[in-house]
């Protein structure tokens, strides 16, 4: 066999470790971002949307806070949906693997010719193939591949890869700058893409061997510099009012970030304990021992960066190192984001780690051996891929493990209690929100969640107030939905209205407190409201047309008699209503909808019904009765 069909076959079985290894990941569920920039979001439900994603930041989360300017994310989410019109997560997964995909296959181009202009080699095509392969199945971007909302690492690698490939193949894309059109596609995805201009420059130093003394090279990379700077500008003049970027003590989190980058270079050799939300907090002291050792590390990194670009035959090996450090700049510095680490951040950071081993290994070892540690590890970390893919499978599985790995992680309690809230575990599920306010006492999603919680026990003050205090936390979408919807049970319909009415002002995309909103407006008769905000329903989801529950008097006055045992009053009104549209002279409907109207708080439109069906039907003891209960207080019956 050849050489060139041995890499062929190489090549081949290369990718099909890489789909292996993450085929498994098809079926798993949403998690964290996932929910508030796919699940939860309305916009990515109709393709009418697309010119709207490059105009509003609003339409990339239900969250204001998180709504960074990330139009070219959500327009593959929109991709995704449109292909099943549903939140099915395959096509959503089969895409990371595609575009894991397409990242290798322009990382084995990319450093093929990165080797060829260091240092020539009839080996660079399997140092690069190696390389590109060990990069995209490490078991680190499991988190990368399962987390959705991380699409933004493969979408912003693909431009980087793009730009450098425009640059080693075609003079005219150099001469012209024209690389930088693929830079700005990628802002689109996601800042980070701005650092491209300090990648050129270490390119330009220790592949093309420029000299980092002369004024060209340094002039080679203004213009990258000058755009980065621009696009920079641009994205965070797009970004939402409201959005908020993440930490706020630069000092602590810098002094966090050498024992960071320690802890993701351990990750690359040794993928242990890996955990999808970190306990790691901001180091209050300069003299803690792991920000001392950290910042130890960081040092004799570039020492070790130095010392190899001195060495001519060393040179790729200082380039992926350097690239590895200047990758994780962005999220791993002084600007403070929400946790100190994160798996997905190494995403591009890993090509040029991988690089580097890689070629030192091609450098140390003979040619058998070699080949028999890049399969060991491609095997290695794929296997690690695999079994690491099932924890992330549904959400009990992901929060389970993470409070193995992360036990004084105050938000892996309260997801792994709201798994257990939605399968009815209440008495569990309080246990572990107790103990995530023990860890996070000024956490409004778990004071939103501890209100539901107590709301199913029974505990209706303890309910109350601990939605008051999400409120008083943070007032958004979430904390007026979950106190409406708890108000609706309550029979409080009345004030459950101005809170809708408050989260549809804040989000009036949130389809949830507007779906709840029309429905109270259907039962209490307000048809002027349920049309209003139909209409803007559909505006969002033309697809969205809702369907009749019922098809006569009788089948809607039937079908609501179960709602009124079972106290889904809410329902029973709406169907009752629906009666009354179809027969206006349904006595028993009016009677119905009088009683459902009442237990929900809609006392005045109660009333008016039970005067409707008392007009119809004068001696109806029933609708009598339920008048003069409602008209004296409406007492226990």
């Amino acid at each position: 066999m050849n050489a060139s069909r041995k890499f062929l076959v190489a090549a081949a079985l290369a990718a099909a470790a890489i789909v292996l290894a993450y085929s498994n990941s098809l079926h798993n569920t949403f998690h964290f971002d996932d929910h508030h920039v796919i699940v939860n979001n309305v916009f990515i439900r109709s393709l009418q949307n697309v010119p709207l994603f490059f105009r509003d930041a609003h339409t990339f989360s239900t969250r204001a806070d998180h709504a960074t300017y990330r139009p070219l994310v959500t327009l593959t989410y929109a991709i995704d949906f449109a292909a099943t019109h549903s939140l099915n997560p395959v096509p959503f997964h089969a895409t990371q693997i595609i575009l894991l995909l397409a990242v290798w296959a322009m990382l084995i181009a990319f450093f093929r010719a990165a080797l060829d202009a260091a240092r020539p080699s009839p080996r660079n095509l399997w140092i690069a193939l190696a390389a590109a392969t060990i990069a995209s199945v490490h078991t680190v971007n499991t988190e990368t591949m399962n987390l959705l909302s991380s699409r933004s690492e493969e979408l912003s690698a693909i431009a980087t890869l793009a730009a450098f490939l425009m640059i080693q193949h075609s003079p005219r894309a150099r001469r012209w700058h024209l690389y930088l059109i693929p830079i700005a596609i990628g802002a689109l995805a996601k800042a980070q893409i701005v650092i491209f201009a300090p990648l050129l420059l270490i390119y330009l130093v220790l592949i093309e061997g420029r000299s980092a003394r002369k004024k060209a090279t340094w002039m080679a990379v203004v213009p990258s510099s000058i755009a980065g700077v621009a696009l920079l500008a641009l994205l965070n003049r797009m970004n939402a009012p409201e959005w908020i970027p993440g930490g706020a003590s630069k000092w602590h989190y810098f002094l966090t970030q050498g024992y960071a980058w320690l802890h993701y270079t351990r990750l690359f050799f040794v993928p242990i304990g890996l955990t999808a939300d970190t306990d790691l907090r901001p180091f209050e002291n300069w003299y803690d021992p792991r920000a001392l050792i950290g910042f130890a590390f960081v040092i004799a990194l570039l020492a070790l960066i130095r010392f190899l670009a001195r060495r001519d035959g060393m040179r790729p090996a200082a380039f992926g190192l350097a690239w590895y450090a200047v990758a994780l700049v962005p999220t791993s510095s002084i600007y403070p984001l929400a946790e100190v680490v994160n798996e997905h951040r190494v995403f591009l950071p890993y090509m040029g780690l991988a690089l580097a081993i890689v070629f030192v290994l091609d450098a140390l070892l003979p040619r058998r051996a070699f080949a028999g540690v890049v399969i060991a590890a491609i095997l290695a970390l794929g296997i690690g891929a695999w079994t690491r893919n099932k924890v992330w499978l549904s959400e009990e599985s992901l929060w389970k493990d993470t409070i193995e790995k992360s036990p004084r992680n105050g938000r892996a309690l309260f997801s792994y209690g709201l798994t257990q809230m939605t399968k009815g575990n209440y008495a569990t599920a309080k246990n572990y929100y107790d103990r995530a306010e023990k860890v996070e006492p000024a956490y409004p999603v778990l004071e939103i969640n501890m209100g539901i919680n107590e709301g199913a026990l029974g505990n209706a003050v303890a309910a109350e107030q601990h939605f008051k205090r999400a409120l008083a936390m943070r007032d958004d979408v979430d904390a007026h939905f979950y106190y409406a919807r708890w108000l609706v049970s309550a029979g409080r319909a009345p004030e459950a209205i101005a809170h809708l009415t408050a989260a549809t002002r804040i989000d009036p995309a949130r389809f949830e407190p507007r779906t709840l909103l029309i429905k109270l407006y259907t039962a209490s008769g307000n048809d002027v409201e349920r049309d209003r905000l139909e209409r803007l329903e559909i505006s969002y989801d033309p697809s969205d047309l809702r369907v009749s529950l019922c098809t006569s008097d009788r089948d809607c006055f039937e079908k609501g008699l179960p709602q009124i045992g079972s106290k889904q009053f809410l329902n029973a009104a709406v169907l009752n209503r629906e009666a009354v549209r179809y027969n206006p002279n349904d006595g028993d409907a009016w009677t119905n909808l009088g009683w459902s109207l009442a237990q929900l708080g809609l006392d005045d439109d109660a009333e008016s019904a039970f005067r409707r069906a008392i007009a119809l039907q004068p001696g109806d003891e029933r609708a009598l009765n339920n008048l003069a209960w409602l008209k004296s207080g409406k007492p226990a019956k």
